[in-house]
C-alpha cells in the first residue's frame, strides 16, 4: 500500500482521537489493517525482473507520485489551523508510515551505511529496544497477509483506484 494512503489514515485517526500516544498507536495499527486490503502493487516490487533487466522507470515514477502525495498530506497537516490538531496529524502520519520505514528503509540504510557511526549506534540500539523484533514481525505479518492468507493480488490499476478512493474518503472525513 502506498505511504500516502497510510498517512491519510493517520490524519483521519488524529481527528477523532486526541491523546497523542493513542493516535500514534492506532495509526501504527491501522497500517496492518490497511495492508489486509489487496492493493495491486505486489508485482511492482516483488518481481525481480525489474531489478535484473534494470527496468527502474516504472517503480521510480510510482514512488515519486507517492512521495508527492505524502508530502501533500504532510503540508496539509503542517498548515492546518490549530496548533494541537496539526501536531496530532503529524503524529498520526509518523505512526502510520513507520512500519514501512522500519521494514524497508532501515535495513537498506544499515547495509549501505554501516561505516557511519550513527548507523552502527542505531543498529546496536535496536536490540535492547526490541526494534529488530518489531521489524521482523512487520515483515512476517506482511508476508503472511499477502502470501498465505490473501494468495492473489489485484491488478495495479484496480489497486491504484482503491487506494485513491481510500485517500479521498480519509481526507474528506478528516476535514
Amino acid at each position: 500500500m502506498f505511504l500516502t494512503t497510510h498517512a491519510a489514515a493517520g490524519v483521519l485517526i488524529s481527528h477523532y482521537v486526541k491523546n497523542p500516544y493513542e493516535v500514534f498507536g492506532l495509526a501504527f495499527a491501522s497500517h496492518f489493517v490497511l495492508d489486509f486490503i489487496p492493493h495491486g502493487d505486489e508485482s511492482l516490487y516483488h518481481d525481480d525482473e525489474w531489478k535484473i533487466l534494470k527496468k527502474f522507470k516504472w517503480p521510480i515514477i510510482i514512488n515519486l507520485f507517492d512521495l508527492a502525495g505524502l508530502l501533500a498530506v504532510i503540508f496539509y497537516a503542517i498548515n492546518h489551523p490549530g496548533d494541537t490538531t496539526g501536531r496530532l496529524m503529524l503524529v498520526g502520519i509518523i505512526g502510520s508510515i513507520l512500519p514501512d520505514f522500519l521494514s524497508y528503509l532501515f535495513p537498506v540504510l544499515h547495509e549501505k551505511m554501516s561505516w557511519l557511526f550513527l548507523m552502527r549506534w542505531l543498529y546496536k540500539l535496536t536490540k535492547p529496544t526490541g526494534l529488530r523484533y518489531l521489524i521482523r514481525a512487520q515483515n512476517w505479518i506482511h508476508n503472511l497477509l499477502h502470501h498465505e492468507i490473501i494468495r492473489r493480488d489485484i491488478p495495479f490499476w484496480a489497486g491504484l483506484a482503491t487506494q485513491l478512493g481510500l485517500i479521498a474518503v480519509f481526507m474528506y472525513f478528516s476535514r
